[in-house]
Parts: C-alpha cells; structure tokens; sequence
C-alpha cells in the first residue's frame, strides 16, 4: 500500500513540475503583492500559478471547511489529484489534472472551452466550492507549508469528469453560462469575441489602437461578473482576441466571408426545401385521400407550403 501511495505521489508531483508555467506568477504572503519568477524559483514559494496563460492543464476549487480533505467522498464527486491543504484551518485546494489540456486564446475550440466552463461550474457546486475563487493562484502542492495528499495517479479526460455531474442546464448554447469559475471566462470570451470581429471592419489607424479598444471593452464587459475576473486575465483575454481578429479579418475579409457565408446558408436553404418536399410528396403517396390542410397539419408546415410542393409534381 505504501509502494501505491509513493508512486502516486511521485508520479504526480512530476507532472505537476512538467506542467508548470515556465514563468509563473508567485509570492509567499499574498500580503505583499504577486510577482512573475522563473519557473525553478516560483516552485519553491507557497502560493503560485498553478496554469499556463492560455493553457489550462488543472481543475483546481477552493474548498473553505475544515473537513476539506474528505468532504470530496461526501460530496459523491470524483476523487481529486492532489489536495493541498492549510494545516492551521484544515481549508484546502483540490485538483484535477487533464489529460489533453483545453485552451482559450482566440481561435482555439469554443466546444471545448464551454464544455470545460460546464464542467468547472457544475463540479464548483457539488464540491460546495468557493464560487468566487478566480483560479489564478493556488497553494503550491510541493511546497512544504501545506499539508498535501495525493489520491489519483491517472489525469481525467472531460467526459470522465462529465460521468459525475448533472450537465443537462448547461447544454444550451444559446444561454450564457453562470459567472462562476471559468464561466466567466468563456462568457468573457465569447462576448468579447463578437464584439471583436463586428469591431474589425472599423477605420482604426493602427493595431495599437485597436487593441486598446479591444481591452478597454473587454474590461468594460468585466465589471458585470461578481466577482470580476483579475484584470491580467481581462488583459491576456483581449490581447489574444485582438491580436487573431486583426491579422486574420479586415473589411474586405469580412465581405468575402459574408459571402461565403451566404452561398452555404443557400446551399442548407435547398437542401431543406428538397427534405421537406419528399416529406409532403411521400406523406400523400401513403394516404392519398388527405387533404391539403390534414397534410400540413401532419408535416407541420402552412397549407401554401403544400399547395408549392405537390403542383411541383405536375
């Protein structure tokens, strides 16, 4: 049992090391601010940046109870990676390793990083976790202040995490995501991402400017989360849409995309009309005696609808 524990505990630690940010930011006392180290120096303070900017390769929560290293078994949720825990008031951090990292700079999947929110915020709440915990810093599992188990060798893929929660409020895409974890980044994303493009086709003088917009809106859209996100994540977030939506779009791009864009809305235009007409044609092939009105109640389209389709046969 001992031999398990201490592979799991090596086996994780060098992960953790492999995957920590060449440059990270960092402190000992949060008290006297934050600062970016390399990464051989971030790795021995207490608390750091446990993500790469774009790259989020750890699930972590801030769990606030003093039974904060068995309460996850309680809570039926999946067992972390690592828990880091405050061994004055038993308070921890649980983490979650990923297998494949989700990114969220612009350009990168937006499937991805929604089912990613979704997970982050249903998870968020089963674990009873602090909703307004930004997910920037984190106690350093390494570092010997903190009391640290490690439970799970193997990372989780998303849909391994997924088989434990209740995702179903968030299948909608149409819907916002709630402003908790990241959540709110992919709402900041996305919004800032339309505003962005629609953005692009203005006259703006240089680059410079544009990515002051860009950042000036984005912080704009920022102060309607509660809690807002760090402003380096609002800072990271904006540079990254602005610097792919300037290079890769401009007016005349925009054209050639709206067109293009119009040639496949026609193309899925027509092949729905074919779909519904072999549905009316085969509807009155198998009952002939319906009427127009019986057929369009049936298909679920207008009674001129049917009238088009059938005198198409004659």
């Amino acid at each position: 049992m001992q031999r398990s524990e201490s592979f799991t505990k090596t086996f994780i630690q060098d992960t953790y090391i492999e995957r920590f940010p060449q440059h990270a930011l960092a402190t000992n006392n949060l008290m006297y601010g934050v600062h970016m180290y390399k990464a051989e120096i971030a790795l021995r303070m207490a608390i750091v940046q446990h993500n790469y900017k774009h790259s989020l390769c750890w699930l972590v929560y801030d769990v606030d109870r003093e039974c904060a290293a068995i309460d996850w078994d309680d809570c039926r949720t999946p067992p972390p990676n690592i828990i880091a825990i405050n061994r004055g008031n038993g308070h921890a951090h649980f983490f979650y390793g990923l297998k494949q990292p989700v990114h969220n700079y612009a350009g990168a999947s937006q499937k991805a990083l929604r089912y990613l929110g979704s997970i982050d915020i249903a998870l968020t709440e089963k674990l009873n976790a602090d909703p307004g915990y930004t997910k920037l810093l984190s106690k350093n599992p390494i570092n010997t202040r903190w009391e640290t188990i490690y439970l799970k060798t193997s990372l989780y893929d998303l849909d391994e995490l997924a088989d434990w929660l209740d995702l179903n409020k968030y299948c909608d895409k149409r819907k916002r995501l709630p402003d908790v974890g990241y959540g709110r980044n992919c709402t900041l994303f996305e919004r800032l991402r339309v505003w962005a493009y629609r953005e692009r086709r203005q006259p703006y003088l240089s680059a410079e400017f544009y990515h002051a917009a860009v950042l000036n809106h984005g912080l704009v859209l920022n102060q309607e989360f509660n809690p807002p996100l760090p402003h380096s994540e609002v800072r990271a977030t904006a540079k990254s849409v602005a610097r792919w939506t300037w290079n890769r779009m401009s007016k005349e791009g925009f054209i050639v995309y709206q067109r293009e864009m119009g040639k496949r809305s026609g193309i899925k235009r027509k092949q729905k009309s074919l779909e519904l007409r072999e549905r009316i044609i085969e509807t009155k092939q198998q009952c002939p005696t319906l009427v127009r009105g019986e057929i369009a109640a049936l298909v679920g389209v207008t009674r001129r609808t049917v009238r088009k389709h059938l005198n198409s046969l004659r």
